[in-house]
C-alpha cells in the first residue's frame, strides 16, 4: 500500500518552510490515547522541532480553535499565530477539526491562516472501518444516553446518512450526516489535496501498527525515538455487554421522565462507574449478526474502494487486511437470561435513574439565587 505523495511521508523535517500540522481524528480512532501520549512526550517531540500545542499548558486550546474555524472567525488563530513556538513545527491535535474539514470554506480559511503566518498545512486524519466505527459510534452515543435505539435501528440510520441526536449545524457549516461515507464526506480534502494540500489518511486497523506510532510515521520522526508510554486508563474504554443493555434501557428511561442528556453532567461516566462497582467483567460488544455484517459492508464497497484508491493507491481490502476478520466476528450483546435478572436489571436502571434526578434536583435548586440566599443565611444562623 502506497499512499499518493501529497500524504504519508511529509516531512516537518529538511522543508524550506515550518509545517502547521493538524491532527483531525476522526472520533474513535484512539485521539485520547494519541493527545496523552503527545502531552507526556511534549519535551522529546521539542527536541525534534515540533512544538505541540498542549491545551493543559497553552491557550488558545486546539478545541477552540476548531470551534473557531467553524463560525469562520480569525481571532484566536491570530493569537495562536503571534505566539513563539519553541520549535519551528506547530502541532494541534483535535478530533474537533473533523467537522470543519469537511467544509471547503474552512478548508480555504485554515489553508490562506497558515500561509499567511508562513506555515505549510497539513492535515493528519485517521480512518477506521465502517464496521468497527458504526459499532463504535452506537456505544459511544448510547452511553451518552443520546437515543435508545436498538443495534439494528442504529445501523439503518448509518446506512441512509442518518444520526441520532446530531446538531444540524456547527457555527456557521452544515454538520455532514454521511461520516461513515469517507468518498462522500471527505470529498472536500480529496479535492483540496489534489490541488497541493498536504494530507495524510492512515487506516485505522484494531490490532494493527501503534496509532501513536503511526502518527509519529506520518510526520515523519522516527518510532525509534524514547517515546514515553501511557497508562492503560488513557485508551477510551467501553461499557461490556450488559453495560450497553444498561444504558439502552436507562436512555429510554431518560427519554419517557422528559430528562435530557444535556443536564446530565459526565454522563458517560455513568454506566462505567456501574460496572465497575458491580465488577462486570464482560465480553465486548459487538452487534453484528453475519447477515447484517455482509449488508453493512455490500453497501460501502463500491465507494470505499474509490476512497482508498484516491488515499493510498490501493483497494479497500489490502489498507485493511489485518481487520477484515470483524467480517466474520461472532455476535456479543446481552439478554437477560430469565424472568428475574430482567427485574434486577431494571432495578439498577430505576436507582441510577433516581440518581440522576436527584444530582439535578440539587443543581436547579443551588442556581436558584433565592435558595442560595436561604442556604447562606441558615449557615450563618448555625454559625
Amino acid at each position: 500500500m502506497t499512499e499518493k505523495t501529497s500524504g504519508e511521508g511529509s516531512q516537518p523535517r529538511g522543508i524550506q518552510r515550518p509545517q502547521l500540522i493538524v491532527h483531525a481524528g476522526t472520533h474513535k480512532t484512539a485521539s485520547t490515547y494519541i493527545q496523552e501520549r503527545l502531552h507526556r512526550n511534549r519535551d522529546l517531540l521539542r527536541s525534534q522541532g515540533v512544538s505541540l500545542q498542549d491545551p493543559e499548558d497553552y491557550k488558545p486550546k486546539p478545541k477552540k480553535l476548531a470551534a473557531e474555524l467553524c463560525k469562520q472567525r480569525s481571532r484566536r488563530w491570530k493569537a495562536f499565530f503571534k505566539q513563539q513556538p519553541e520549535g519551528s513545527h506547530r502541532l494541534l491535535s483535535a478530533e474537533q477539526f473533523a467537522v470543519p474539514l469537511t467544509d471547503p470554506d474552512c478548508i480555504r480559511q485554515l489553508e490562506a491562516m497558515a500561509d499567511e503566518a508562513g506555515y505549510e498545512l497539513h492535515i493528519v486524519i485517521f480512518i477506521r472501518s465502517q464496521l468497527d466505527y458504526i459499532n463504535s459510534r452506537y456505544i459511544y452515543s448510547l452511553r451518552r444516553f443520546y437515543h435508545h435505539q436498538t443495534f439494528e435501528q442504529f445501523v439503518d440510520d448509518a446506512l441512509k446518512g442518518r444520526l441520532q441526536n446530531e446538531k444540524t449545524k456547527r457555527g456557521k457549516i452544515e454538520r455532514r450526516q454521511d461520516v461513515f461515507d469517507f468518498w462522500s464526506y471527505f470529498q472536500p480534502l480529496l479535492k483540496a489535496r489534489d490541488k497541493g494540500l498536504k494530507v495524510s489518511f492512515l487506516p485505522f486497523r484494531q490490532g494493527g501498527l501503534d496509532p501513536f506510532e503511526q502518527f509519529i510515521l506520518a510526520i515523519n520522526l522516527s518510532t525509534a525515538l524514547s517515546w514515553k508510554q501511557c497508562p492503560q486508563r488513557h485508551y477510551n474504554r467501553s461499557p461490556g455487554t450488559r453495560g450497553v443493555w444498561l444504558a439502552r434501557l436507562l436512555s429510554q428511561l431518560l427519554k419517557e421522565n422528559k430528562i435530557s442528556p444535556k443536564t446530565i453532567e459526565n454522563s458517560s461516566q455513568i454506566i462505567l462507574r456501574e460496572e465497575q462497582r458491580r465488577f462486570w467483567r464482560d465480553s465486548s460488544f459487538w452487534g453484528y449478526s453475519r447477515k447484517l455484517s455482509k449488508i453493512v459492508t455490500k453497501h460501502f464497497e463500491a465507494n470505499n474502494n474509490k476512497f482508498a484508491k484516491a488515499a493510498w493507491n490501493c483497494d479497500w481490502e489490502e489498507a485493511f487486511s489485518t481487520t477484515n476478520q470483524t467480517a466474520q466476528r461472532r455476535r456479543s450483546t446481552y439478554t437477560p437470561g430469565s424472568i428475574e435478572n430482567e427485574i434486577y436489571m431494571h432495578g439498577i436502571a430505576h436507582k441510577l435513574l433516581k440518581q440522576i434526578q436527584r444530582r439535578i434536583d440539587r443543581k436547579t435548586y443551588k442556581s436558584t439565587p433565592g435558595n442560595m440566599k436561604n442556604h447562606l443565611q441558615h449557615i450563618l444562623r448555625l454559625g
